[in-house]
């Protein structure tokens, strides 16, 4: 009597955890699914919406909810065990990842499953369920071993703690499994199976998670991406470069900056158009990007036909001999418009963080005054300004202010 009083009390429990869970599925299903629709490119919320819709289904169907045995709905249930775990994968992949379609093999193995568990069902429900959960366990392992391996900032915390539910949910299905087959009644299964059912209804909110970090972080991204090029913008190199005066202040170690600007960029956009002018930006912005991942050295386009590459470690004749190779590679750039290869060039002017300096503005600043100078000197050159001035800019254009020392520097090829 008092055993058995116990086990409906597990089972009151039970029903009220299927209750709020069944809840959270629907909530998490239909919020994910308003993301999906407010933008069409988000394939990981679909999946995601779907999974939780069939685990809301599943919860709905399963014999003991519905007070019956009935084999139709277990194996429905089964059967959407697999697909469920299916779309999780798909959803965080194509969240974390990037959209990636599934492969034929992995497609054909699912169907295969849900048809198996589907025929087997009317013979033996609890071997079509153990088959299903086994399917489920082998796909979350690769579910959790993704997130696990996710090293995106503000979404791994997210994914991690997405890893260790899936985890909680995996390790008591095949807890489960042997119970069930030897010892259906046992209070242990029922409570492995509470706290599945919690696994679960914690699962689904972390998908929202997930989704928000992931969100935010592609926001963060793009406001420091411009668009034209593909380059980091002005305010990306900002944060990298205030960043890096702060370490170069405390360390003493050097720090140099060069300035570039594209050669009659002017001209060329008057001759030939402004959309030819937009793909010689994003030639020239492709080049410096290869060329600051080679080097490990981060980059950006400050406006127009502007771009800047900070250089940490890097002495001054490091910092010139870093310019000439960028000066030469865009002279070698070829571009064609209308069966006639166009000349680029561009000048280049280079600064090094000076003693007492603790902003880099001041540093782009005397950039800036040595490719004004190129500019006036001939272009296609580069030039390095070497000397501290507040008045910098002014120099250049008022001659009773005492210029900075500026020179240029050839290198044979």
């Amino acid at each position: 009597m008092v055993a058995s009083k116990k086990q409906y009390h597990l089972m009151i429990s039970l029903h009220t955890i299927y209750v709020v869970t069944l809840i959270s599925q629907v909530t998490s299903a239909f919020a994910l699914a308003l993301l999906a629709y407010s933008d069409r490119h988000l394939h990981g919320p679909r999946a995601l919406a779907g999974a939780c819709g069939l685990h809301a289904t599943a919860i709905f169907l399963m014999p003991m909810w519905r007070g019956g045995n009935h084999w139709v709905a277990e194996a429905i249930s089964a059967a959407f065990l697999p697909l469920i775990f299916f779309l999780v994968h798909e959803g965080l992949q194509s969240l974390l990842q990037g959209r990636k379609p599934p492969s034929r093999t992995g497609r054909a193995g699912l169907s295969a499953v849900m048809l198996l568990v589907v025929v087997l069902a009317p013979w033996s429900q609890l071997w079509s369920m153990q088959i299903a959960r086994c399917a489920g366990v082998v796909l979350m392992a690769r579910t959790v071993w993704m997130l696990w391996r996710t090293k995106r900032g503000s979404t791994r915390t997210p994914a991690l703690v997405t890893a260790a539910l899936l985890g909680c949910i995996l390790c008591t299905m095949l807890a489960r499994i042997p119970l069930e087959l030897r010892i259906p009644a046992s209070p242990l299964l029922l409570l492995l199976r509470k706290l599945t059912i919690v696994a679960d209804t914690l699962l689904a909110f972390s998908f929202l998670a997930v989704q928000q970090a992931e969100s935010q972080r592609l926001l963060h991204d793009e406001t420091r991406k411009d668009a034209l090029t593909g380059l980091p913008n002005r305010r990306a190199m900002d944060e990298r470069a205030t960043a890096e005066t702060h370490i170069s202040k405390q360390t003493g170690r050097p720090l140099a900056l060069l300035m570039m600007d594209l050669d009659g960029f002017k001209t060329l956009n008057d001759t030939w158009g402004h959309p030819f002018g937009d793909h010689v930006l994003r030639v020239v912005g492709d080049l410096l990007l290869r060329e600051a991942k080679a080097m490990g050295h981060p980059v950006a386009r400050l406006s127009g036909e502007e771009f800047v590459m900070l250089l940490p470690d890097h002495s001054l004749a490091a910092a010139c001999r870093v310019a000439e190779l960028l000066r030469a590679a865009i002279a070698d750039l070829v571009v064609v418009q209308s069966d006639e290869r166009v000349p680029l060039t561009v000048s280049i002017g280079v600064a090094v963080r000076q003693a007492g300096e603790s902003t880099w503005t001041e540093m782009l600043r005397r950039a800036d005054v040595a490719l004004y100078r190129a500019k006036g000197g001939g272009r296609n050159r580069v030039l390095v300004c070497e000397e501290a001035s507040d008045h910098a800019h002014l120099g250049l254009r008022d001659a009773h202010i005492q210029m900075p020392s500026l020179h240029t520097l050839r290198y044979k090829e």
